[in-house]
């Protein structure tokens, strides 16, 4: 999220974490910080099989967890996130608010395409160059 003054700039990272906490909190889902990375990064855990359903499954692969928690401060800062409190658990969790609801729709009225899931391309270590 770039903030120019008083207009907040939502990048697409935003809206893929907001597409993220959305689709989970229609399935009456909650996630933490942590859950959200987990699910745009791809990490292959236990937890996450029952997730790759959300549309931006794997979409933010080279992100790290500090770059995701960093625009998920700046969403609920900006009040396109709210957080929702579980007792069991006595967590906050994230629930995505009418602002940011909002803008999910106003970015798929401008963007007609769908969010692809990306495969890592391994790195070489050694290559040959002809001279």
């Amino acid at each position: 999220m770039k903030v120019n003054g008083k207009i907040e700039n939502l990048q697409t990272s935003d809206i893929k974490i907001l597409l993220t906490v959305y689709e989970l909190n229609v399935k009456h889902y909650y996630p933490l910080s942590e859950g959200v990375f987990k699910i745009l990064t791809g990490l292959d855990d236990e937890e996450m099989k029952d997730f790759t359903f959300v549309s931006t499954y794997k979409t933010l692969i080279s992100y790290g967890s500090k770059k995701i928690s960093r625009s998920i401060v700046m969403l609920l800062r900006y009040n396109y996130l709210e957080k929702i409190y579980h007792q069991e658990s006595d967590n906050l969790y994230l629930k995505i608010s009418d602002k940011g609801l909002r803008a999910i729709l106003d970015y798929q009225k401008k963007h007609k395409y769908k969010f692809k899931e990306k495969q890592p391309v391994p790195s070489k270590t050694i290559v040959k160059i002809e001279r």
